[in-house]
């Protein structure tokens, strides 16, 4: 349904149908607060002094018809309002449901599932790369993978061992990670606009025999081993393109060329079940943390999305965001191997051109994050937009303040979905409804029926609120709370593979939530629920915060701040800025005043230091520096005061820097660049 967006994305607007709810809802509210003993026998009295003269039979349903309209009027229209969406809903729980069940008894890893679709389109374009300008069939895609799968199996990697991708977007990413776990060998997706620390716990994270990078990225990668953050003694070094003859890498792309493009020696031990790669997320702590995929795990998500949101084969999907993400690498590349669709992957997004490559390419669908639809928004109208063929961007975090003006431009269909990498359940948005990233049925028969509910939490804190009795206390509508999905060990579908990190992944998962013994998976998420069911992304809780469409944990950037010189104490945050999607990072640093420098060398210096070390995404886009600051009880610094203060110059014994992106230093905010930033002319 196409609905007018609203200023607030927790109380957009809704149809004629949901005013008229809430209207019923506030006449309901206005009768005195009775028992329902004392409400029966009120209505009764009435009945019978009106209508003494009927039989007692129609007078007892005439009561009954009154006391269930006023109870339950409310929740049983309501019912009526979303009754279509939810029979929706579960149709397509069961669709998927059985689709899944029919694989597990099959027991084909998603390499055979891709050789199947390959049988039934081997001419069909399967993969275009843009950078590039290679095209390939599904046969000669397929051949590809092989050379990949040949050469490892030649030289001794086997089943079980580990692979690391640090690769921008490219059909070789795609070929790597299909070709090698032909031979059971997981592959580990590396983001690569990484650097020096982070890298290097990814890399070691995932104990990989062998690094598989490009030309442009061998560089940082170099970079990270001089410096001795991890030792390559043991890993071998492959580089697709051209290297220096005297480099430590082996040039891959050469190799290749020789390689037998028939499928390699079969092997037994990969199945639905097996683990077929690791994608990084940095959860709610801490660094990054390889989350496990299994077969049958991407299978579901690849699924899930396209039932959902109707993807077919005969679409050409527009891939421009990163691959070693669920969002691209699963939910984009797996509509081509699983279901036959074509992809078109570009290197890297870019507004200018994203009308121009759909066009180009007659694309029918794409993917998105907020800050995507924002940048597209932006930019100025161009002939593209009305010859398009685009049908379907689907994604997550589209605001309700642009989702209408957007569709209303571009003229497609929105499909929101919430989720993370690990979870177990995700929420989608399946009828179109302006700033909802899913819904949960209001009905107490369906909701029972569907592995995801919202539970209490401390809105400060994040933890969660238990009852006396030690369990979780469930939202209502109307109300906002943490998602939790449900994890049962008998059912492959509803299993929670954490992290290769096992202290990691018992931090992701809660007990005694609604039943004494059960257990959950709980989001780091601040969700709402409203009176028709629909859920609305509120905020992040924990330790991590999103900007420019990545997670940033604010541990790792505290990370390197704390062990620099004249740094005593340091703490990372995300606050809101106007017009901008997600929180830009903060740092608020105490300086020990125990050498000469100035404020401003220190700035420039620390500056460095963060943009040698993180990725551009996760640099704090302000610096504060505090002379005085409220800690803990274990003498931390307390982060909320200082969330709420935000970029604010209220404070004179403060002095706030911000980044400028064009100029690549920090600079001092002034009341000028305050009025830029909340325009959004400031370059962030």
């Amino acid at each position: 349904m196409a609905l007018a967006a609203s200023p607030n994305p927790l109380q957009p607007r809704h149809n004629s149908k949901a005013v008229e709810a809430g209207i019923l809802e506030k006449s309901a509210s206005l009768l005195p607060s009775l028992r329902h003993e004392e409400l029966i026998t009120l209505i009764f009295i009435v009945t019978a002094v009106f209508f003494k003269s009927l039989p007692i039979g129609v007078v007892l349903g005439f009561v009954l018809s009154i006391y269930i309209a006023v109870v339950y009027g409310d929740f049983i229209y309501r019912s009526y309002l979303t009754l279509n969406r939810d029979l929706s809903g579960l149709f397509l729980i069961l669709d998927i449901k059985f689709d899944l069940w029919k694989k597990l008894r099959e027991n084909k890893g998603l390499h055979e599932i891709f050789l199947d679709v390959v049988k039934k389109n081997p001419d069909k374009t399967a993969m275009i790369d843009i950078e590039t300008g290679r095209i390939f069939s599904f046969e000669a895609f397929n051949k590809e993978c092989n050379r990949y799968a040949n050469f490892f199996q030649g030289k001794g990697f086997r089943a079980g061992d580990v692979v690391a991708l640090f690769m921008e977007n490219s059909v070789d990413f795609v070929a790597a990670w299909m070709g090698l776990a032909k031979i059971g060998i997981a592959t580990a997706w590396i983001n690569c606009n990484l650097k020096r620390e982070p890298l290097a716990h990814c890399i070691q994270t995932s104990r990989a025999k062998a690094i598989i990078t490009t030309r442009l990225l061998q560089e940082t990668l170099d970079e990270t081993i001089n410096a001795g953050l991890f030792s390559c003694h043991n890993t071998t070094l492959y580089v697709i393109g051209q290297t220096q003859n005297d480099s430590r890498f082996i040039l891959l792309s050469d190799e290749l060329q020789s390689q037998r493009t028939t499928e390699p020696r079969k092997c037994d031990v990969i199945d639905f079940k097996s683990i077929l790669c690791y994608i990084y997320t940095s959860g709610t702590t801490g660094l990054p943390k390889a989350a496990v995929m299994k077969h049958f795990r991407y299978y579901s998500m690849v699924i899930g999305a396209a039932k959902s949101f109707g993807i077919y084969s005969s679409d050409r999907i527009y891939v421009s965001m990163p691959i070693y993400h669920t969002a691209a690498g699963i939910l984009g590349i797996g509509q081509a191997l699983c279901r036959g669709s074509c992809c078109v992957i570009r290197k890297k997004f870019s507004a200018s051109n994203f009308w121009k490559d759909c066009v180009r390419y007659q694309c029918t669908a794409s993917q998105y994050i907020g800050e995507i639809c924002r940048y597209l928004l932006a930019q100025p109208v161009v002939p593209e937009e009305a010859n398009h063929h685009m049908r379907l961007l689907y994604g997550n975090g589209l605001r309700a303040e642009i989702w209408q003006p957007f569709v209303d431009r571009f003229r497609v269909k929105i499909g929101e979905v919430y989720g993370s990498t690990e979870g177990t359940s995700n929420l989608v948005n399946i009828d179109g409804h302006v700033g909802a990233c899913g819904f949960l049925p209001i009905s107490p028969l369906t909701k029972k029926m569907h592995p995801v509910r919202l539970i209490r939490v401390d809105d400060r804190t994040g933890e969660v609120v238990r009852s006396e009795s030690g369990l979780c206390i469930a939202c209502n509508p109307g109300e906002s709370g943490a998602m939790v999905s449900t994890i049962r060990k008998d059912n492959p579908l509803l299993q929670f593979e954490g992290y290769l990190n096992k202290s990691e992944t018992n931090k992701k998962i809660i007990r005694d939530v609604f039943t004494k013994g059960d257990s959950c998976f709980v989001s780091g998420d601040l969700l709402y629920w409203d009176r028709l069911g629909y859920v609305y992304f509120k905020d992040r809780t924990g330790d991590t915060f999103r900007w420019k469409g990545e997670n940033v944990s604010t541990t790792e950037v505290e990370a390197i701040l704390h062990p620099e010189k004249g740094v005593a104490d340091a703490t990372v945050y995300g606050i809101t800025i106007p017009r901008r999607e997600g929180r830009a990072g903060m740092a608020a640093i105490v300086r020990k005043y125990d050498s000469d420098c100035s404020d401003e060398e220190f700035i420039e210096k620390i500056g460095s230091r963060l943009a040698a070390s993180l990725a551009p995404y996760a640099l704090p886009q302000f610096i504060r520096l505090c002379k005085d600051v409220d800690l803990t009880g274990t003498f931390k610094l307390v982060k909320t005061n200082l969330q709420r203060l935000g970029y604010k110059l209220d404070k004179p014994d403060n002095k706030v820097y911000i980044y400028n992106a064009k100029l690549r230093n920090y600079e001092r905010l002034t009341e000028e660049r305050v009025n830029d930033l909340e325009h959004g002319t400031y370059p962030l």
